[in-house]
């Protein structure tokens, strides 16, 4: 679904990613930790065109069109159609002056798509992420952090992607709501079979939602690992310090399980 092997970013002589290889399978999740400054949403921002980074392949196969392949050598920067990104702060990535529904609409334009479809589709995206229809009608101003990043969510679904990036999707909201968020992210990613990729310093939610886990230290792979392999048995003690981190101070449940929050997302 999405192959990259040996990403590399420098800006201004400095290195910032260095060949970053992996690879996502089509309705996985991968989890990218590491601390602050280790290169996370630099590669977010590459995969999407917005940082000048070179590779030696990228590849993303969606499930319906052409692949997209780029290899050494190419000049300019790679696009992912049929990817969508959800940032940290909804209420920055909402325009204030927009209604919510105009603004997940947005997501559709270019497409020759009556008005009345559109309006449906606005409504059924919303009820995707368990917002009700009025809310189409409301500005950012006028409802909650968490509201909004469901509604961002809805920004990035109703265009049908099958890659979905996600920066740190949780760490605007209260913990009530950050689990309520990732379930429902969870639910919509069965329902719809969408890969996702996400940008988390929480341990806790990779341990509960992650398929396979891509840790980042010095814009280097750390490890790459299995879900399940990497919190019970991890590749360095890089990892094995950021789970007894986790631990210590109880953002790491140690009897999580990579299958507890799909099941709570099917209860």
């Amino acid at each position: 679904m999405l192959n990259v092997k040996d990403l590399q970013l420098h800006l201004d002589g400095a290195v910032i990613l260095d060949k970053l290889s992996f690879r996502l399978e089509s309705g996985k999740t991968l989890c990218v930790i590491g601390e602050s400054g280790s290169g996370k949403t630099s590669l977010l921002r590459s995969l999407q065109g917005l940082a000048p980074a070179r590779f030696e392949e990228l590849c993303f196969e969606p499930r319906s069109g052409s692949p997209v392949r780029y290899r050494a050598g190419w000049k300019g920067r790679p696009g992912l159609p049929g990817s969508r990104w959800v940032m940290q702060d909804p209420i920055a990535a909402l325009s204030p002056r927009q209604k919510l529904g105009v603004s997940i609409a947005e997501s559709l334009h270019g497409r020759n798509i009556a008005r009345q479809d559109m309006n449906k589709a606005v409504v059924d995206a919303l009820q995707d992420v368990d917002l009700p229809a009025h809310f189409a009608s409301r500005r950012p101003s006028e409802v909650s952090m968490g509201q909004a990043q469901r509604a961002c969510l809805a920004r990035a679904l109703i265009a049908r992607p099958d890659l979905i990036f996600f920066d740190e999707p949780l760490s605007a909201l209260d913990a009530i709501v950050q689990k309520q968020v990732a379930l429902t992210m969870s639910r919509i990613q069965r329902r719809y079979g969408i890969s996702y990729v996400i940008v988390t310093h929480d341990l806790g939610f990779a341990a509960a939602y992650a398929d396979w886990v891509l840790v980042l230290r010095r814009g280097r792979v750390e490890a790459s690992q299995a879900a399940s392999n990497f919190f019970n048995a991890p590749d360095s003690a890089y990892c094995k310090e950021l789970i007894e981190a986790a631990e210590a101070l109880g953002e790491l449940d140690t009897r999580t399980s990579a299958d507890v929050g799909r099941a709570e997302a099917t209860a």
